[in-house]
């Protein structure tokens, strides 16, 4: 398994945006593939930090990392949560690419599912 690394940074409104245009500026001269980028959560304080990664939520990665689950909905059943909980925490964490989210198909069935992906074999965070 791999290491992924993510970058968090706790800095104001007005550092954030000239960050980003930074970036893009950047971008625009020298494209890099999506492997080549480097993951960096911004955050204007310590308290969304804590909530993006919260105890609970590392607990929901831990649960996709060691189980594998195949649907969301299998995931809420191993940690003893409600369904509809466990499907906000694991988007919010798709949206920030902490984990990621495969449509599948079972054999004979129509419909697809959602399967959190941790293919991590963990995470560095410098702050």
């Amino acid at each position: 398994m791999k290491v992924r690394k993510f970058k968090i940074k706790i800095e104001s409104g007005t550092e954030f945006r000239a960050g980003i245009i930074s970036v893009w500026k950047d971008l625009e001269k020298h494209p890099k593939s999506d492997a080549e980028h480097e993951l960096v959560l911004s955050f204007p304080n310590l308290f969304w930090l804590a909530k993006i990664l919260s105890p609970e939520r590392l607990r929901l990665i831990q649960t996709i990392k060691e189980q594998k689950p195949e649907s969301i909905y299998q995931l809420a059943k191993h940690l003893g949560r409600a369904t509809p909980n466990v499907q906000k925490d694991v988007h919010d964490l798709a949206k920030y690419r902490i984990i990621e989210l495969r449509k599948i198909r079972k054999k004979g069935i129509k419909r697809t599912s959602l399967q959190p992906v941790y293919d991590w074999d963990g995470f560095d965070i410098a702050v």
